[in-house]
């Protein structure tokens, strides 16, 4: 294929690279594909309403096409592996739903030895399937920002089949089956402008943390706009959402950025404050203010 190009105009699993406040250059992949699925459909996603909400494992996207287009992608010089800090798989919904995630890492990291991190929403981690993939990675960032079952629907509007509960349960058995030397688990919250100065909401979540025992913590805030169509659809092109001439991507004529509200600095520096006193252990706490 010596002259093979990129179609923009197919689904390629390839996106970025871009900057990330939380890892650097981040190269992402998305192993989900063209429509966008999801154990939630989070108020403030940044691909606006997911297109199919369930939580079934399968194979989304074949190994062989997104080895082909990461090959493809380095071939035509879209990214450098040196200048890579990270790669990341998150894209079109949530990563741990797909089958052969472990099978992709094992087969990147013949390539590079790039750090490879994934971001999920936790929720699939009952699988014994989802924790040996997941276990393959440098870094696994598992999203937390219901403190119970009211909040779960509320800010995340999670699959009727999830709980809490269960999504508790995964996270410890995921955290039983690593090795910590060689995976880093991380908790990534998004403190939204409604909830921050909650102190109930904000004990709660504390209280879940020193049960889980994940100490290290990213304070986030909505500062990617979420995409609203006339359609009910997402912009696939929002998988980074970094947008401008850089990344070659322009907003359709249909698509409205909503900008949600933010917490402030002083207000997340005050999250992370109360946070320090309810913790049981010293915490490694990232805040996006402080980035």
């Amino acid at each position: 294929m010596p002259n093979e190009q990129i179609n923009q105009e197919s689904f390629f699993s390839i996106y970025g690279p871009v900057k990330s406040w939380r890892a650097g250059t981040s190269l992402g992949i998305d192993p989900i594909g063209e429509i966008s699925t999801c154990s939630f459909n989070c108020v403030y996603c940044q691909l606006g309403k997911i297109q199919n909400i369930s939580t079934e494992i399968k194979i989304y996207q074949q190994t062989t096409k997104i080895l082909h287009d990461f090959n493809l992608a380095l071939k035509n010089q879209v990214f450098n592996l040196a200048q890579l800090d990270v790669i990341t798989f998150a894209g079109s919904g949530e990563p741990s739903l797909a089958l052969n995630l472990g099978e992709v890492i094992d087969e990147l990291k013949k390539i590079t030895s790039t750090k490879i991190s994934v971001l999920t929403n936790a929720t699939t981690l009952n699988d014994a399937r989802v924790r040996d993939n997941l276990a393959k990675a440098d870094l696994v960032s598992l999203k937390l920002d219901a403190p119970n079952d009211h909040y779960l629907q509320v800010i995340n509007q999670a699959h009727a089949e999830l709980s809490l509960k269960n999504i508790i349960k995964g996270i410890k058995a995921l955290k039983s089956i690593i090795d910590p030397e060689r995976t880093k688990l991380q908790l990534q919250i998004m403190f939204l402008e409604k909830f921050a100065k909650d102190f109930n909401y904000i004990h709660a979540l504390c209280q879940l943390i020193n049960e889980i025992e994940v100490f290290n913590i990213q304070i986030n805030t909505p500062t990617r706009p979420k995409p609203i169509s006339k359609s009910g659809e997402y912009w696939l092109a929002t998988r980074g959402n970094h947008y401008g001439e850089a990344q070659q991507t322009t907003k359709p004529d249909y698509i409205e950025l909503t900008e949600l509200p933010c917490i402030d600095k002083e207000t997340a520096f005050a999250i992370e404050a109360q946070m320090r006193d309810l913790l049981k252990q010293e915490a490694q706490i990232i805040n996006v203010y402080a980035a």
